[in-house]
């Protein structure tokens, strides 16, 4: 059987009326990548590989995976049309306008939903509150309406960066472009600031890397504090922003550029002095996530070793948000699977799934790890991998 990024693979290329050499010079990719993957020999490649096919294609990574749309089936009914139709500003009558109080409670609480992983909940929770934060932008007094105009822009910067993970990207963009009115109309540059944090990673999710990096880099440069007298906030969104340009240059294969880039996410998260949250970037930063940073820098480097020694390095990883703390894991199994170390990648695999496995089935590396370790129980054992291909939705040959 064929995998499910062969399958795409060979769709989409024969939808384009391209051969299997077209494809591999438009990506600047081998035949023999294009073929081994088609044929189901290979069922996982380099990040950057696989970016460069999706982007010869004109699809995003996600499509080229056969990544599933939405939430699953049965855990909802027509929350994503509800979202679309908040973020669209389709106004509803009769909203009682919460208090600033109730809002701000509101924005800390959705979140806490979206860094848990817990997607079905958030999905549910955030039509009613970006109405009542509409609700609270008309009903304000001159004076109180920018502080209501931030509310509005969090929850909708929250909104965007779920519906990314329902691969509803398009969507996630038109909710962050109403963020951004948002924030602007609140006047807090650091605000403004933190959803292109959003914005770079949205992008860097569709494989948009130039695009995610002048997004990151240029609002970085904006925000730009002066590290010895800067306020935590001031790092924590300057240090984001880095954090998120790096992933993008080095997703791009400038390796050292990323390196140098990484310097200043280390410094900025050496001022902070410790992990600290800032309520512009929804978590904490610091050190753990500079750390972290370093791992995922390695792995598009396709240093898989120098990524599990980087791994062993970080410190707490446990006391990151939990959706961060499974990302990061992730890419540990990345790494641990390119270098054979095929057990190893299932047992971190399923300690995600006992952290976060509502998240699980929406994160793309996680469905192509599973394919390309599902083969190998020709020679391994590899005992918990098929149920978990199950539970995932990756179809074991």
């Amino acid at each position: 059987m064929r995998s499910t990024l062969g399958a795409q693979l060979s769709a989409l290329r024969r939808r384009r009326a391209m051969s299997q050499r077209d494809l591999a010079e438009r990506a600047g990719v081998s035949v023999d990548l294009v073929r081994k993957l088609e044929q189901g020999q290979r069922h996982a490649t380099r990040i950057a590989s696989l970016t460069a096919l999706a982007n010869a294609l004109d699809v995003s990574p996600a499509d080229l995976l056969g990544k599933p749309r939405g939430l699953p089936a049965g855990r909802v009914s027509g929350e994503v049309g509800a979202i679309r139709r908040a973020v669209l500003g389709v106004r509803r009558t009769n909203v009682e306008p919460p208090t600033m109080d109730a809002q701000r409670a509101a924005a800390a609480e959705v979140w806490r939903l979206y860094w848990a992983g817990r997607y079905a909940e958030l999905a549910r929770e955030l039509p009613d509150h970006i109405a009542g934060a509409r609700a609270a932008v008309d009903a304000a007094a001159t004076h109180g309406r920018p502080a209501a105009w931030a509310v509005l822009a969090e929850l909708l910067q929250v909104t965007a960066s779920l519906l990314a993970h329902l691969a509803h990207e398009d969507l996630a963009h038109l909710a962050l472009a109403e963020a951004l009115r948002a924030a602007e109309a609140s006047g807090d540059e650091l605000l403004h600031a933190g959803q292109q944090a959003t914005r770079s990673w949205v992008l860097s999710r569709q494989g948009l890397w130039s695009e995610a990096e002048y997004v990151a880099v240029t609002a970085a440069e904006q925000v730009r504090p002066a590290l010895a007298r800067a306020s935590v906030d001031q790092v924590a969104v300057w240090g984001e922003l880095l954090r998120y340009g790096t992933t993008a240059v080095a997703r791009s294969g400038r390796h050292s550029e990323a390196q140098e880039m990484l310097g200043l996410v280390r410094a900025a998260a050496a001022r902070m002095g410790g992990d600290h949250r800032s309520r512009y970037v929804g978590m904490a930063f610091g050190p753990t996530v500079a750390a972290m940073k370093a791992v995922d820098v390695a792995i598009a480097a396709d240093r898989p070793r120098q990524a599990i020694k980087l791994a062993e390095r970080v410190e707490h990883p446990e006391s990151a948000p939990t959706a961060m703390h499974a990302r990061y894991l992730l890419n540990v199994a990345w790494a641990q699977m390119t270098d054979w170390r095929s057990q190893d990648a299932v047992d971190t695999l399923r300690t995600v799934e006992a952290l976060a496995a509502e998240m699980l089935p929406h994160q793309t590396i996680a469905r192509t790890i599973v394919a390309e370790l599902l083969p190998r129980r020709r020679k391994q054992r590899l005992p918990g991998l098929v149920g978990l291909a199950e539970r995932i939705g990756v179809a074991a040959a």
